[in-house]
């Protein structure tokens, strides 16, 4: 059965009016969102717009939740290694909310393993964000599991295994999840139109054959060259932060930014995720600021920091086993790129004027169909009174209607309604 992905027109557009009439406000009035309303229904948004154009109630604070912090359990276990000790809990700035976006190999309602790992520290308060990424075969201690790869800990204890493992290790929780497939990840490059991508050590046997060099990719060649891993599951990560970094660059541009909530309702039935739509309409000038290249630093869990372990059983496996005191290392690095503030750059501006041009089009578009929906002002006849024909004016008992000419319009070049044709979405040209 065909599943559809786009909503009707008349959501569309209703979709659109509402996220422009949030970025408009929000970028004008330069506030720091973060928190979480739980609401999801269309009557819900519209009272959080209301809500927000009335007082400031809406304004989340600026940091999540508190989580609470787990305890850990003294880990006992020797075999097939000692079990390393419980990390410290990471100092995160003011402000600091950890997103965790995980890619996993089966659809739901399979909780299959976790091939894709990346952890994004966000400080909203200064805008700038830290991605460490981690490979799936990475060898960690799974609180009330034993030793194991931290893609096994989504389909043994589900998302609280994932986060107490990363709380063990990493001394992290996050504050938000979700949990992606290679069906709705093939969605998004294609809703993006692609990407281009510069594969840096050539694929021959697999994804139609990938030469070092600039490719142009779909969803399904995407998928692929983020999935192959006969090289090394480091490199694969690699690739993984490569066209996370990418889609996340074209969905900034352009005003793409404007199509987030008709992407959300057509994914959100088929992601695992704690995620609220308003969650990220309320952070569009967060996701503005974040397009500035200079305001995000990646780090990969790498060959300083794992190295190759053969389990010492009949399957002779290989994992990636972390040198002592390396994780802390990175976690701290990661830390530190999002501590100090620094000037935005002009990209920022860009991106906020592409999103406003987008918006003001597609509300002048819905005002213009409102117009044209009216009913015409052609008068209906009354009984008693005299009416206009055509041909020789004749004599009647009451006043005489004198006929009036209707002024007529002069084209106008209207905008279409969403989506709208007359933006260019990827015109390539190259920022001075």
């Amino acid at each position: 059965m065909e599943i559809k992905r786009t909503l009707p027109t008349d959501h569309k557009r209703w979709f659109a009016f509402v996220v422009g009439f949030l970025a408009f406000s929000l970028i004008f009035s330069g506030c720091n969102p973060g928190g979480r309303p739980s609401s999801g229904q269309p009557e819900g948004v519209e009272a959080a717009v209301a809500s927000y154009t009335a007082s400031p109630t809406l304004t989340p604070s600026p940091t999540a939740t508190s989580t609470p912090w787990p305890t850990f359990e003294p880990a006992t276990q020797t075999w097939p290694t000692p079990a390393p000790p419980p990390a410290d809990r990471a100092k995160l700035p003011e402000g600091t909310t950890i997103w965790l976006l995980l890619g996993a190999d089966e659809a739901l309602p399979t909780r299959g393993r976790t091939n894709a790992i990346h952890l994004l520290l966000v400080n909203e308060r200064l805008s700038k964000a830290s991605v460490i990424s981690i490979p799936g075969s990475t060898y960690l201690y799974l609180p009330g599991h034993g030793m194991g790869r931290f893609n096994t800990a989504w389909p043994l204890g589900g998302m609280k295994l994932v986060y107490d493992t990363l709380g063990y290790n990493f001394g992290l929780q996050p504050d938000r999840y979700v949990v992606a497939h290679e069906e709705e990840f093939i969605w998004l490059v294609d809703d993006l139109d692609g990407l281009e991508v510069s594969v840096l050590y050539p694929i021959r046997d697999e994804c139609g054959g990938l030469p070092a060099g600039l490719h142009s990719m779909n969803g399904e060649k995407t998928v692929c060259y983020v999935s192959y891993q006969k090289d090394d599951d480091v490199f694969r990560t690699i690739r993984q932060q490569q066209v996370l970094q990418l889609l996340f660059t074209k969905l900034v541009q352009w005003g793409r930014l404007a199509r987030l909530p008709i992407l959300y309702a057509s994914y959100d039935q088929n992601l695992a995720t704690d995620i609220s739509l308003m969650d990220l309409v309320l952070r569009i000038p967060l996701a503005l600021r974040l397009g500035d290249p200079e305001r995000v630093k990646s780090f990969v869990l790498g060959w300083d920091v794992l190295e190759v372990w053969e389990l010492p059983d009949a399957t002779r496996t290989e994992v990636l086993l972390p040198r002592n005191g390396k994780i802390a290392e990175t976690v701290n690095q990661a830390i530190a790129a999002i501590s100090e503030p620094s000037p935005l750059n002009a990209i920022v501006l860009t991106y906020e004027f592409q999103l406003t041009e987008v918006v003001g089009l597609t509300r002048t578009a819905d005002a213009r169909l409102t117009e044209l929906a009216q009913p015409t002002g052609t008068p209906t006849p009354v009984p008693g009174q005299p009416t206009a024909t055509h041909g020789a004016p004749t004599a009647t008992s009451g006043p005489t209607l004198t006929p009036t000419r209707t002024p007529t319009r002069a084209p106008t070049n209207t905008p279409v309604p969403y989506p709208i044709q007359t933006v260019i979405w990827d015109t390539p040209e190259p920022y001075p």
